[in-house]
């Protein structure tokens, strides 16, 4: 491609990379807050890079007019307000919460994704798309205890099938939730994750749900045990897979072109 054109995002198409000019590869880090995604998804970017791919790695972004109060909303005023030491201060609404939930991740695929996609070799999304399904499975598997989760994410998935920018690989850090929950507090005496008592009481609940979504796409994700390795040692081995999917050769044991 000769010069820069303009995408639907409003930015410049870049010149192709190392693949042909075409809708991108679409890579996500799963995995509980505390888990190490952003730090992961900042290493496969910039290792990538080094191969000579064309690469984003995809943040929350700016949220414009309605969808940006509808997030102030769900984060500030939830629906489901905890009393501290588990249950809720009022009725919990899950379907209107789910819903809502749902209408900003929608705008996010749509708006924010797919353009990424259609100007760039390959897009690391760092928040996990399937963290967004388990915890909506959370919410409500907490309404309706009596529930199998199976029978609760298959109409999940059929409501977000049309808009849903399904991964072509998606790599779940699998860190138990104790562990989890511990770097979540870390982080947030630091002003990083939220370690709000209600995301902690939920925590137990939304690592349950996290992975029957992920077995649900045996297809798609890659579990990665984490435990107490170190990040360039869990970044080797995401990148060996990942290239291999780029069908970028590995030579003697080592990452090669």
């Amino acid at each position: 491609m000769a010069a820069d054109q303009p995408t639907s995002s409003g930015r410049a198409r870049r010149p192709a990379g190392r693949l042909d000019p075409r809708t991108g590869v679409l890579v996500t880090v799963e995995g509980l807050w505390g888990a190490g995604k952003t730090t992961l998804a900042g290493q496969l970017g910039r290792r990538l890079a080094g191969q000579g791919f064309d690469v984003e790695v995809v943040h929350y972004g700016p949220l414009p007019g309605v969808v940006g109060r509808l997030s102030r909303w769900l984060e500030r005023e939830p629906l489901r307000t905890r009393t501290g030491t588990g249950g809720f201060r009022q009725p919990h609404h899950a379907t209107v919460d789910v819903f809502a939930r749902l209408c900003r991740e929608a705008w996010h695929h749509n708006h924010f994704y797919r353009p990424a996609l259609e100007a760039h070799d390959v897009v690391v999304v760092d928040h996990g798309v399937y963290s967004k399904l388990a915890y909506c499975l959370a919410i409500l598997g907490e309404a309706r205890p009596e529930a199998a989760e199976a029978a609760l994410l298959d109409p999940l998935r059929v409501c977000v099938a049309p808009w849903f920018c399904v991964p072509d690989r998606a790599y779940f850090l699998d860190v138990p939730w104790p562990l989890a929950r511990e770097r979540a507090i870390l982080r947030g005496r630091g002003g990083g994750v939220p370690d709000s008592v209600e995301r902690l009481l939920f925590l137990p609940r939304f690592d349950s749900a996290y992975r029957h979504v992920i077995a649900a796409f045996p297809d798609v994700v890659v579990p990665v045990v984490v435990d107490l390795r170190e990040a360039d040692d869990v970044a080797d081995e995401i990148e060996r897979d990942l290239l291999a999917l780029l069908g970028v050769p590995i030579v003697g044991g080592d990452l090669g072109v």
